[in-house]
């Protein structure tokens, strides 16, 4: 990644990218709004494309799903179990790569159980699961 945006334009460029995708919505919501993934430079560093130079001038952040898993699996990326299941479960929304579901789910409280909860939700194409969609920071 050459150039290093702001975490907001990050932020709104991940969005821009995954538009029109109910799973990659989700997938890259679950993310923003866990709050860890975007900010983490071995993650921009293994799963991040940042491109200015689009069609209608609105940058992407391009998020190469099998890239995160591979850097995850191989420990390039160290987390907390909290961390690694909120990235295994998006990336199981976004790409369909296989989750253990019940382990992964006890790895998290109940703010990060309500957003994955949500992201499944907006998944199957319930818009307005996203109850906190403007909130970055929590």
């Amino acid at each position: 990644m050459t150039n290093q945006p702001t975490p907001a334009h990050l932020i709104e460029a991940a969005r821009a990218w995954a538009r029109g995708s109910y799973v990659l919505e989700a997938a890259v919501e679950l993310l923003i709004q866990h709050g860890v993934w975007l900010n983490r430079p071995e993650f921009r560093r293994y799963a991040i494309d940042y491109v200015t130079a689009t069609y209608n001038r609105v940058p992407y952040a391009v998020i190469d799903w099998q890239s995160a898993h591979a850097a995850l699996v191989r420990g390039r990326m160290p987390c907390s179990g909290s961390e690694a299941a909120v990235l295994r479960i998006a990336l199981s929304i976004a790409d369909g790569l296989p989750v253990e579901l019940g382990p992964s789910i006890t790895y998290l409280d109940a703010t990060n159980l309500a957003r994955v909860l949500a992201a499944i939700a907006h998944a199957s194409g319930n818009r307005t699961a996203w109850i906190t969609r403007g909130d970055t920071t929590s």
